[in-house]
């Protein structure tokens, strides 16, 4: 007799043998014990996580003779014949090579008769997504209403392709790719079975080189068992799958650590002589930094970490070279450059960049780092220009406190709408009713920053008021003539509702928004002081030219165009 491979010889039989699978294989398992199978299944997934298997242990137990039954007796002739797969009544297709229309038109022709010895016909089509769209369309109204005794299961790695009429007639159970644990437990029992000594390193790199696929490790074992004999070493099965040795990948990560360019561009040399497939090699140090990343963050007894248990501990010692940021952003690095990879002629050039950018990314501070520290300078800069005018007494100026130099935007437009303001008007006018934003009234400086929170561009509108009023619940924004775009942009809906929200948030009562334009504008927006000007006293501006040693050569107003 023939051979037998392992994957073929210990195929599951029964629902429980299934791995990883448990959802599913229990709903089959309900619907057979309540008479409630349906007449439709779609069994999608990756290639050799159980979708045949499955579907051959449903037909066989509702056909076995002691069904139906959630364990079929795997001795009676239908449950041989299921497993051989020479069914009369069990019929399995091939959809990749039998995908036209007369092949469909054949099998509604087989549906038509009951079966000749079992209690259900089945039909197992395997790759149905390769099917033309002619097949498809045969395919749907027997689909819908199978004659009886008559079950359709259909399975797919690319779910996506099928229609949505053939989605809609059948049940759909996605399988899912298994994970370390289960293909690594899995493997030490039929390499028991076997007789087969296997160190946990061995079945470690056939477990990650399977890549979720049961089916892919069973077939690897079987492979490098064909070459080492009975006893697997680590070392040996790690050059025969073509795997990078985990020494390497921590020389390489220590390298990385310690900025030393030529050494990374030593061991890609070393790799690209030594015949490594450098994608592959990629593909390696992506899980081995997403480790790293993991025993960082969660620690070394995370259950999330896909490694023996005697790399645990390595891997909590490497990791404590870098910060949460740093792996962070090289898992970021890799992943785009393992991309690339795959589509590019130049795929050790590709490599050697990613690594040199890994070597220099902890020198690079993070934009949020340096606006903090921007922001922290800019509280403490003084105005380097000479103090603006300062207005004539009034009765609406001499109630308010001294005013301060002119360095935040709310507080300029607010000095512009006092100076604007008609003097009879602003004699008989009261702190309560008009309120230009005084240095000492924070509210517009907290709207605007709470603004600047959830959506920056209402913020920048607000640097172009020319006043506003809070009275009797409604808050009224003042634009001058020229700065119409903004008061446009703030009156339309979704952008009027935030700022609705937030006046509401900042004042501690709901609010009235109305925004309008200034019709006295015209003559004050002039006086202002030039957009240089402006920009020289600005806060931000100051700390930047401080924090990077430069000067300030030419200033744009946006607010003009």
């Amino acid at each position: 007799m023939s051979y037998q491979v392992i994957a073929r010889k210990y195929r599951p039989q029964v629902f429980d043998d299934v791995v990883g699978q448990r959802l599913i294989t229990d709903t089959l398992k309900n619907a057979i014990q309540t008479d409630r199978v349906a007449h439709g299944y779609i069994f999608s997934g990756a290639r050799g996580v159980g979708k045949t298997s499955t579907a051959r242990i449903l037909a066989k137990s509702l056909n076995c003779v002691k069904g139906p039954t959630l364990t079929p007796c795997g001795e009676c002739p239908s449950c041989q014949e299921v497993a051989a797969g020479n069914s009369v009544d069990v019929l399995e297709i091939d959809a990749a090579s039998n995908r036209g229309i007369d092949e469909i038109r054949e099998l509604r022709e087989t549906v038509r008769y009951l079966p000749a010895r079992d209690r259900y016909k089945v039909f197992i089509i395997d790759e149905v997504h390769m099917l033309t769209t002619e097949a498809f369309n045969a395919l749907l109204k027997t689909l819908e209403e199978p004659p009886p005794r008559s079950l359709f299961i259909l399975a797919t790695t690319e779910p996506h392709k099928l229609p949505a009429t053939i989605l809609s007639r059948c049940q759909h159970f996605a399988f899912r790719l298994l994970d370390y644990g289960e293909i690594f437990a899995r493997l030490e029992q039929v390499g028991k079975a076997e007789g087969v000594q296997a160190d946990e390193g061995s079945l470690a790199a056939l477990t990650l080189a399977a890549e979720g696929s049961l089916r892919d490790a069973l077939s690897l074992l079987d492979q490098v068992i064909a070459a080492c004999g009975e006893k697997l070493e680590e070392g040996r099965v790690r050059q025969l799958l073509g795997v990078v040795p985990l020494e390497l990948l921590r020389r390489m990560t220590e390298a990385i650590h310690a900025a030393d360019a030529p050494r990374v561009l030593e061991m890609v040399n070393r790799l690209s002589s030594e015949g490594y497939e450098l994608s592959h090699f990629a593909g390696e140090y992506v899980r081995f930094v997403r480790n790293l990343m993991i025993a960082r963050s969660c620690g070394a007894e995370s259950p999330l970490l896909q490694v023996p248990g005697d790399e645990r501990q390595a891997l909590a010692e490497l990791s404590k070279l870098f910060s949460e940021e740093d792996l962070t952003r090289f898992f970021q690095i890799l992943l785009r450059t393992d991309s690339d990879l795959r589509y590019s002629l130049e795929p050790r050039f590709h490599l050697e960049m990613g690594l040199l950018k890994l070597v220099h990314a902890r020198r690079l501070t993070s934009l949020e780092s340096l606006l903090a520290e921007l922001r922290g300078a800019g509280q403490t800069v003084k105005p380097s220009g000479p103090a603006p005018r300062t207005p004539p007494p009034s009765s609406a100026t001499t109630t308010s406190p001294a005013r301060k130099p002119e360095l935040e935007p709310p507080r300029r437009l607010a000095s512009v709408s006092t100076e604007r303001a008609n003097p009879a008007t602003a004699a008989t006018a009261t702190p309560a009713e008009i309120q230009p934003a005084p240095p000492a009234d924070d509210r517009l400086n907290s709207i605007k920053a709470l603004l600047f929170e959830q959506k920056k561009l209402l913020s920048t509108c607000l640097d172009h008021l020319s006043g506003w009023r809070f009275e009797d619940g409604e808050v009224r924004f003042l634009f001058a003539k020229n700065a119409s775009f903004f008061a446009d942009l703030l009156r339309s809906r979704e952008q009027f509702d935030t700022l609705r929200s937030v006046c509401g948030q900042v004042l501690g009562q709901p609010v009235k928004i109305c925004v309008t334009l200034d019709e006295q504008g015209g003559a004050t927006v002039a006086a202002r002081p030039s957009a240089r000007v402006r920009a020289e006293r600005d806060p931000a501006v100051e700390a930047f030219r401080k924090r990077f040693d430069c000067t300030l050569v030419d200033v744009k107003d946006l607010s003009r165009e």
